[in-house]
């Protein structure tokens, strides 16, 4: 990371140009095919600015620097959306009386196998892992999702569910 003069600087620039046009609606374009393109040239950038060579793997690079690749970026958004949109999703004790160790998971409703695992709304039953951390305190939540997303800097959304 020679070619860096000063990585505060690189990350002020990166989060001001860069990471803001990323996020921008993510949670609607992020699992898409054409999101791997945005990917490719958010390695682009890191590299060039890094100055390493081409080919080589930028995975550590994102851990060092601290940043989410788009792949993590989205999971984080689509989590945050869930997080703070609780009240708008059905829960399995809210349709029967049962006492499941289930009755805590949320209840999925999808127009189509095939939209499953493009629609928002369906991304949330495969968080299911997640809402036990999750429990009433949604900052360290937020923070214990983005360290372990930062920590294993993971190039695809299925990746992360393997």
């Amino acid at each position: 990371m020679d070619h860096i003069s000063d990585i505060n600087n690189f990350k002020s620039i990166y989060y001001a140009y860069v990471h803001s046009v990323i996020k921008y609606g993510i949670i609607f374009w992020g699992n898409f095919s054409n999101s791997g393109e945005i990917f490719t040239l958010q390695k682009k950038i890191v590299i060039i600015v890094a100055g390493i060579k081409p080919r080589t793997s930028c995975r550590s690079l994102f851990k060092q620097l601290e940043i989410l690749p788009v792949p993590c970026q989205y999971v984080l958004s689509l989590m945050k959306c869930i997080i703070n949109n609780q009240e708008n999703f059905q829960v399995n004790s809210s349709i029967h009386s049962i006492n499941a160790r289930n009755k805590r998971h949320y209840l999925t409703k999808c127009c189509s196998v095939l939209l499953s695992k493009k629609c928002i709304l369906c991304w949330h039953k495969s968080f299911q892992w997640f809402t036990t951390i999750l429990k009433n305190d949604k900052v360290k939540f937020r923070a214990a999702l983005r360290k372990y997303l930062n920590a294993h800097s993971f190039y695809s959304v299925d990746e992360i569910f393997l």
